[in-house]
Order: structure tokens, then sequence, then C-alpha cells
């Protein structure tokens, strides 16, 4: 007597969160990033590698420089991206904002306290926790 195996399928979602704030500041990226890492704590470093988005309405590929820290601890990744570099905008939505922080895999940071702690740093204008479904270009982050 032959018995039948069942068979199970697996579906795995490898969908990454985000969390976005928008940042208003007249700081050049470099002197943001010192602010950040003296007021939050940050590691932020200058990336060698740029951020890449492939823009489908122009269909070129455009490339922003960045800043970046890994908390190899928590396993969380965050990036300083400035919206405006050079002709080049990383999203046109949102034209107010000079900066995004991202952070990916955020399993420890109290999100509330971060945005006050981003709105008391010096050089800071204005920020903003952003909706994760408004950027295209996060899936180019995964």
């Amino acid at each position: 007597m032959m018995v039948k195996t069942k068979k199970y399928t697996l579906n795995i979602d490898d969908e990454v969160e985000f969390d976005v704030f928008g940042l208003s500041t007249p700081f050049a990226d470099y002197r943001l990033a010192w602010a950040l890492n003296e007021n939050l704590e940050f590691k932020f470093e200058k990336s060698s590698d740029q951020f890449s988005i492939f823009d489908r309405k122009s269909k070129q590929l455009k490339s922003f420089q960045q800043f970046s820290f890994v908390d190899e601890e928590n396993l969380t990744q965050i990036f300083l991206i400035k919206n405006k570099q050079g002709n080049q905008i990383v999203t046109a939505e949102h034209l107010m904002m000079d900066y995004f922080l991202i952070i990916k895999n955020n399993f420890t940071l109290d999100l509330n306290k971060l945005l006050t702690q981003l709105r008391n740093t010096n050089g800071i204008v204005a920020a903003f926790k952003l909706e994760q479904g408004n950027f295209d270009f996060l899936e180019e982050m995964n």
C-alpha cells in the first residue's frame, strides 16, 4: 500500500520595512550628518556607493550621494540622502524636503522619540514622518 505524500508551499514575504523622515535644513550634507551624529549618536559616514534610482519618466538612471550608518548590533541600516543634487531630484512629490532619513529594518528605534530628537537637532528647520508607500525608490533599496 502506497502512502500519499502531502505537499506544502512555503511563501516567504521578503518585503523590507522602511521608515522615512523628511528633513528641511540649510545645512550641507556633511554638516547635517555631523549634527545627527552628535545629537542622535549615529555614526554616519559618506558612502562610497551612490544611491541610484531609475527615473521611469526620463528613462535614465539618477545617482545621489549618500551618508549611511549600519547598526550591526540591531541589524538596522540608516541612510541620509539629499533630495536635490545638481539638476536631479529624488522625488518631486516632496520638493520642500531637503533630505530623507531612511531607516531600513528598524527593530529598536522609537520613531516618536526620534522625530522629537530630529526636531531638536541644531540646523533642522522641520522634520516630518512620511509614509513609506509614497516612495517608489524604496524598492531599489531592498
